[in-house]
């Protein structure tokens, strides 16, 4: 009897994806259609030293969700130490383009992160933003919130299997920290409150690259 019922569970659950496939149509080439998810690797972030990798998971034929996470540890950059950890949660939207072969090409997505870092920002950098370059060996060492929106466009290659990505973002980073001269002391910026962390808040671009995508 238990046999007979699997049996029966099993027909009807085939039948139940056929039914589903039947509904997918097969002259769509779009490589998220026919995926579920996609893993991905971020090769200009990896050209500074700074790994990023993602997942983003099918929702609809209008939505995604896509988990992506960098981190980078150095014990000395300039004297300093470089450590950097970040995770990005992001909900993206593929508005429905004219009829052609990749309508989910282009997409728009609202992100929300957090990171923790403890670091002296570089030279090259204090050289392009207006902010002034730290002694070397002091460093800031807080945390950050993202809110912002990421734009972007998949690039279709032959490969079944691999797929580029083009994308950037940015919005508003919130940073709360600490400061500690060279010789590891912590400062306050002001020395009659002592508050136990400081906090400075832009809007900038903070995320893009080029993505290697996988599709499951």
């Amino acid at each position: 009897m238990l046999k007979k019922t699997c049996n029966l569970i099993f027909i009807f659950f085939v039948s139940f994806l056929n039914g589903q496939d039947e509904k997918v149509p097969t002259t769509n080439k779009d490589s998220l259609f026919l995926s579920k998810a996609e893993i991905k690797f971020n090769v200009t972030a990896a050209i500074v030293m700074i790994p990023n990798i993602g997942v983003e998971v099918k929702l609809s034929d209008k939505l995604s969700y896509q988990l992506d996470t960098s981190a980078v540890s150095y014990d000395s950059m300039e004297g300093s130490p470089f450590h950097v950890t970040q995770i990005f949660n992001e909900l993206r939207f593929f508005p429905k383009l004219k009829e052609g072969k990749y309508q989910r090409s282009f997409f728009i997505g609202a992100h929300w992160g957090y990171g923790m870092y403890s670091l002296r920002l570089p030279k090259f950098i204090t050289s392009i933003v207006d902010t002034q370059l730290k002694p070397e060996g002091s460093f800031q060492s807080g945390r950050n919130t993202y809110y912002g929106i990421t734009v972007g466009k998949k690039i279709p290659l032959k490969s079944k299997k691999f797929n580029l990505e083009l994308f950037i973002g940015g919005g508003s980073s919130q940073s709360y920290y600490k400061y500690y001269n060279s010789n590891g002391v912590l400062e306050y910026d002001d020395p009659i409150s002592k508050r136990n962390f400081s906090n400075s808040g832009e809007e900038l671009i903070y995320r893009g690259g080029l993505m290697i995508v996988y599709k499951l």
